[in-house]
């Protein structure tokens, strides 16, 4: 590498895959320089979704892969995790068997200057015990479609593992042939049939997936016997969380709040045909999550002290927002094994300091204790309304209200005019009228929703967590009451096929006949939350706390 901008090296063993983005993914790198985490059109169709969203690159931007070395890139697509690898002090080559993607590739790193990029086929390379780490993501499956002989899987591991020195480390990311999304019906990635990798793959196909022993088993045989497993929700191509196989197991932690469900079809037209959740709840119990789950991300090596692994070995679980606000407002947030307990450590993704508004803020708490064995208000109204048990769910919903509304102070002329200044400067209007007798909370409880409000189970003892968006100004307690009531019915909602709710409804008939019953929620205001909600949405979309809605046409 000479420090230029990276060229093309042009090998043996090219092929011809395309998914039909690459036309377009040239000229728009080509054209514009192009910040790898800014927002993009949600709308824009999935092969360049694909390509461009920066949940892609969540599934490696929490490793720690050390202070320097060397990183081989098989099978590196249009780029989108090579140009996180070339962010790393670490030298790159990326190795693609698409030259037109190899050439995509170079126009959207074009400024890397740590990187090489080949055109060629995966195998026979000569890079013997040359590097420290090689990455295999979304590639093995393909593997009988550029490798000739009875085994192209295994052969492609063998030459990964030729490539790697003596302590180097393998990351592989692949689809789980049993993984709950397919198993409840979701068309399989390659082919495009419900059940296909379920039922083996029958006929003749390019692309093949594993489940968790056959994939074990191809490792350990390709000379990878040490592994950790960790899976990337909702799947290894977008993923917003990766939670470990020692998390899944691990006393006192609940994973499933980390979790995307149900999961979505990136086509839009399939719905998963029974719960995931309720799937995985069972799953967890019985100890058998892990062979379940949508995708594999493994760190594979010769030996269990090998330098990638040990880095990354007290990790249990990663969760990245990226995709719903600029970078000055993107967070990492790692679960780590510290001791007998779990340390939750938040950063800004990029590191960035935090950014000063008028009207709020948005507060990072760099590391705070997990409370292991509490339990979150709104997973447990979860689980209560899935169990059938609609009176334990509505004791849940009001414990959570009973105590908010505990936390309010009397109304004063301070909070009323506070919040009729905020809601005239940013929302446009009035909301929450005539409130100036009810309770009042300060603006750092924005947040405290049955999410981020847990309970010890045992002991009823209350604590908070992640209460990451503040108003500069107190709010109605009735404000936060709306915001958390709503929170449950859009999980519930969400749920709704598989828990024989009537169309359109969000809460069961006997948990919202319970709750219409208290005076909190009979003073509910739908439309003031409405405007509330599309403000915050908007200002974190926007990257500025203090974003005005726009006026009323003329």
């Amino acid at each position: 590498m000479t420090g230029q901008e990276p060229e093309v090296t042009l090998g043996e063993g090219t092929i011809g895959y395309s998914d039909g983005a690459e036309g377009y993914l040239l000229r728009f790198f080509s054209e514009h320089t192009v910040d790898e985490y800014e927002l993009f059109p949600k709308d824009a169709p999935w092969a360049i979704h694909y390509h461009l969203t920066p949940r892609r690159k969540t599934l490696l931007s929490w490793i720690d892969f050390g202070p320097g070395g060397r990183i081989l890139e098989l099978g590196a697509g249009c780029g989108a995790l090579t140009a996180h690898l070339a962010t790393l002090p670490h030298r790159v080559t990326a190795v693609e068997g698409s030259p037109e993607r190899a050439a995509v590739i170079k126009a959207r790193c074009r400024k890397a200057r740590n990187l090489e990029i080949v055109a060629a086929n995966a195998v026979g390379l000569p890079y013997d015990h040359q590097y420290d780490v090689v990455t295999l993501v979304g590639v093995l499956e393909y593997a009988a479609a550029f490798i000739d002989g009875a085994a192209p899987h295994e052969r492609l591991l063998t030459e990964a593992k030729r490539y790697l020195k003596d302590d180097g480390c393998l990351i592989l990311a692949i689809e789980n042939r049993m993984g709950h999304k397919y198993l409840a019906g979701l068309p399989e990635d390659h082919t495009g049939r419900p059940y296909a990798g379920i039922n083996g793959y029958p006929g003749r196909g390019a692309a093949r997936t594993f489940d968790r022993p056959a994939l074990a088993a191809l490792l350990a045989r390709a000379g990878f016997p040490a592994t950790q497993w960790y899976y990337p929700s909702p799947d290894y191509k977008t993923p917003d969380t990766v939670v470990s196989e020692r998390a899944l197991g691990m006393e006192g932690i609940d994973v499933l709040p980390l979790l995307e469900l149900p999961t979505r079809d990136y086509e839009g037209r399939h719905w998963p045909t029974f719960s995931e959740r309720q799937f995985l709840r069972s799953a967890l119990g019985a100890g058998t999550a892990g062979h379940f789950m949508n995708s594999f991300l493994v760190l594979a090596a010769a030996a269990d002290d090998a330098p990638l692994l040990a880095a990354n070995r007290d990790t249990l679980a990663v969760a990245v927002n990226a995709d719903s606000c600029p970078p000055r407002f993107q967070t990492m947030t790692r679960f780590v094994a510290a001791g007998d307990g779990v340390d939750v450590l938040r950063r800004n993704l990029h590191d960035q300091p935090p950014a000063t508004f008028a009207s709020g803020s948005q507060h990072i708490k760099a590391r705070e204790p997990y409370r292991l064995g509490y339990v979150s208000f709104l997973q447990a109204t979860l689980c209560a309304v899935e169990s059938g048990e609609t009176a334990r769910a509505a004791k849940s919903l009001v414990t959570w209200m009973e105590h908010i509304a505990s936390r309010a102070k009397p109304a004063g002329p301070a909070s009323a005019s506070g919040f009729a200044a905020f809601c005239r400067d940013h929302l446009g209007r009035s909301v929450y009228p005539h409130r100036e007798a009810e309770g009042w909370l300060p603006g750092s409880l924005l947040d405290a929703h049955p999410g981020n409000v847990l309970f010890h189970p045992e002991t009823d003892d209350i604590r908070y967590i992640d209460l990451e968006w503040r108003l500069g100004c107190d709010i109605p307690l009735q404000l936060l009451i709306d915001r958390g009531v709503n929170l449950v019915g859009q999980k519930i909602g969400a749920l709704a096929p598989y828990l024989d709710l009537p169309p359109g409804a969000s809460l069961p008939p006997g948990l919202e006949a319970r709750l219409s019953r208290h005076p909190l929620c009979r003073r509910a205001d739908a439309d003031a939350l409405e405007a509330v909600t599309q403000w915050l949405f908007a200002a974190v979309t926007h990257g500025d706390l203090d974003y005005r809605q726009p006026g009323p046409t003329l």
